[in-house]
């Protein structure tokens, strides 16, 4: 057929355009292209290239209108159908791209890259199964393309299938083993799936590939954090620093893993850094409140939290803390008053009510304490602190039936701790229950073996029942636990001297003095027993010592003065019984001493001025009678003697020497009557001995006297 004119000067432009192209001069090519097309506008390829280069200047519109009318020319189009799906993609309609690239689907049914791009644009709608199903068609088609397995990996990651994604990533590393964008999103799953290490080799091997992306050190060294391995987790987040030095982020977490490394210095440090780059951040204010109420700078704590309340709504929880605060601070009435708030905000938690009721507590209001720990047993029956605290002041007040209550519920809630047996002991004690009482300690001690406080209290217990060698065994447990505990060695020292085991009892209180060297109390003990021992000497020392730290205490000195008397040491006696009446200027007994050894000297008239000022301070002083009625008797004064020695019987009607006294006195004055009478009663207290052999000889006289003056 014989061409037309036309037709050659069309194919003319339509090959000057496509030599344009090639140059890269578009608008040239353009404009050959038009010329074409104006002598052949059924040219379907001439639009198509036309399409192309108004697509190569970003004239897509113009571009999407050639494209649209070469598919009307030719709808079998593969190229131009697949262009129009681009340019729509691009132009963010993807249901248009979708329709155009379905159409290439048709056309050619096993081209994996329109399955890939189709996935896209489907993801794009937000249909992510639709997706899926076309990927995992394209990555059948095509195995070796990296891309695809990537896009699954997201798809099945977001879609909620970490292990379909796990091997989607992996796959597309395999591919493409430097893409580092698959390595992180490869670690990111990991990290959901709490496989720390398996996340943190995949991050590194991200970082290998591009080493400065923040965003993966973040995350690195969130990996390191989980697996508390925060040294390294410092280590990772400070390489951000390099790249980004004003990151407060950074130094928030660096503070974080400071704390938990109880570096508190150090994470103030950050989070106070990190203010400074962000005034704002809540949180780090949060935080740095929280780390020096742990150091115990309670009023920082408290100016951070109240920027907290500044900065954003006023909560339970900053109230609680504030109020956590003040209890550090000992400020009892503004940790109330902000517990009081937490308490409004977070209505009627049990746990602040058990607070607020220490607080009153500590103020002594033992009443308001009483209320908020009811009110927490209201709220949560099985809170076993506030029955604790309920049964700790019920015992306090006295109450100890309201107290037994309250920890034997908390027994019930809780019966594997130590302290409520402990505590159960005490209390019934104080009902004079020492069974119970040593039945809960000797449980104490099955669940907590090692507290020398158990150990010495049950002693305690055993000695009261006269258990003395229980008490032994209980009091020396406490002093292996704790050598130191000088009660323990004290009480063994008296349970040792009861028994009459002086030298254990010496060696108890010796122990206990090494403890606690200037207690003079011990050393007063340890004299006592050393003069069992007859150790005078010894005796005097330690009484000696125990007056270097107690000069005054009377009982010491009347035990060193009783020990110089015994010896017939009236001289160093009589001066210590008149230290013991300067310190002590109303004590009549150590007047009535001090007469007994003038007396033992031969100094009578003194004697008797003791003894009559004796009585002068103490009316009732049968002693002092005794003695004057004693003196009376052996200067012949018989009527003087009686009267006194009736006296004090008045006052002490048991003092069985004044009948011995007596018998003898009413013998010698022919009542023998009286004599046998006087004689009996000192033999019923005191049957045995040389006295009482004396007063059977007395008495048998007195009976044949009283028969011969019957005629007997």
């Amino acid at each position: 057929m014989k061409r037309t004119y036309l037709q050659d000067e069309a194919n003319t432009h339509y090959n000057l355009g496509i030599a344009y192209y090639t140059k890269g001069q578009y608008e040239q090519a353009i404009n050959e292209w038009v010329q074409s097309l104006t002598k052949n506008p059924q040219n379907s390829e001439a639009r198509f290239k036309l399409g192309v280069a108004y697509y190569q200047l970003n004239r897509i519109d113009e571009a999407l209108k050639e494209w649209e009318i070469a598919v009307s020319l030719d709808p079998q189009n593969y190229e131009v159908l697949h262009n129009l799906g681009i340019a729509y993609y691009n132009k963010g309609e993807d249901t248009r791209a979708i329709d155009f690239w379905e159409k290439c689907l048709e056309l050619k049914q096993h081209d994996p890259e329109i399955y890939f791009k189709l996935g896209i644009a489907y993801y794009n709608l937000s249909k992510e199964d639709q997706a899926i199903s076309l990927w995992e068609k394209a990555s059948n088609l095509n195995p070796e393309d990296s891309d695809i397995f990537f896009r699954l990996g997201v798809a099945y990651y977001n879609k909620g299938l970490d292990d379909k994604s796990v091997i989607a990533f992996s796959k597309a590393i395999e591919l493409n083993p430097k893409n580092s964008e698959a390595h992180n999103n490869l670690a990111i799953v990991y990290y959901r799936l709490e496989m720390y290490p398996q996340a943190i080799e995949s991050w590194k091997k991200a970082l290998g590939l591009n080493p400065r992306q923040p965003d993966i050190y973040s995350n690195l060294g969130n990996a390191y954090s989980k697996l508390n391995q925060h040294r390294e987790a410092i280590d990772t987040w400070q390489k951000i620093l390099e790249i980004t030095p004003d990151n407060s982020e950074v130094y928030f977490k660096l503070g974080s893993a400071y704390g938990k490394l109880d570096d508190l210095a150090k994470a103030i440090n950050c989070w106070e850094k990190c203010i400074s780059l962000n005034p704002n951040d809540v949180e780090a204010h949060f935080n740095l409140g929280v780390a020096q109420y742990n150091s115990g700078n309670f009023q920082k704590a408290i100016g951070f939290w109240n920027t907290v309340r500044e900065k954003r709504n006023e909560d339970a929880d900053i109230c609680e803390k504030i109020g956590n605060a003040y209890c550090g601070l000992e400020d009892f009435n503004e940790a109330a008053r902000y517990w009081n708030k937490a308490i409004s905000y977070a209505g009627n938690d049990p746990h602040l009510h058990h607070k607020l009721g220490i607080a009153y507590s500590k103020m002594n209001k033992t009443q308001e304490a009483i209320f908020q720990w009811q009110k927490a047993v209201e709220l949560e029956s099985d809170h076993f602190e506030a029955h604790l605290n309920l049964g700790i002041a019920y015992y306090n007040m006295q109450k100890y039936d309201e107290a037994l209550v309250e920890w034997e519920k908390a027994k019930t809630l809780n019966a594997s701790d130590p302290d409520i047996y402990f505590k159960l002991g005490h209390v019934y004690r104080q009902k004079r229950k020492l069974d119970e009482a040593i039945i809960n300690w000797k449980r104490t001690i099955e669940l907590d073996p090692n507290n020398p406080n158990t150990h010495f209290v049950l002693g305690n217990a055993y000695d009261e029942k006269g258990m003395l060698d229980d008490a032994i065994m209980s009091w020396r447990r406490v002093t292996d636990l704790a050598p130191n505990d000088v009660d323990a060695h004290n009480n063994l020292g008296i349970a040792y001297f009861h028994k009459n085991m002086f030298d254990q009892a010496i060696s108890e209180w010796l122990d206990a003095i090494r403890i606690t060297p200037e207690n003079g109390e011990l050393y007063n003990k340890l004299g006592i027993a050393y003069i069992k021992l007859e150790q005078f000497d010894k005796a005097v020392e330690s009484w000696e010592k125990a007056l270097k730290y107690k000069p005054e205490d009377a009982d010491i000195l009347s035990n060193l003065a009783t020990a110089f008397h015994n010896r017939e040491m009236y001289d160093k006696a009589i001066e210590i019984w008149k230290r013991v009446i300067k310190y002590n200027p109303q004590d009549s007994e150590a007047r009535n001493k001090l007469g007994i050894a003038y007396y033992n000297k031969g100094m009578y008239d003194q004697a008797i001025d003791l003894w009559k000022k004796a009585i002068e301070l103490n009316p009732k002083d049968a002693a002092a009678y005794y003695n004057i009625g004693t003196e009376d008797f052996e200067k012949g004064r018989i009527n003087e003697a009686i009267a006194a020695y009736m006296r004090v019987l008045e006052i002490d009607p048991k003092f069985v020497q004044v009948y011995y006294n007596l018998a003898v006195i009413y013998a010698r004055k022919r009542q023998f009557r009286d004599a046998i009478e006087s004689a009996n009663r000192f033999l019923q207290a005191n049957p045995t001995g040389s006295e009482a052999d004396n007063l059977r000889t007395l008495v048998e006289q007195c009976e044949k006297e009283i028969e011969q003056e019957i005629g007997l």
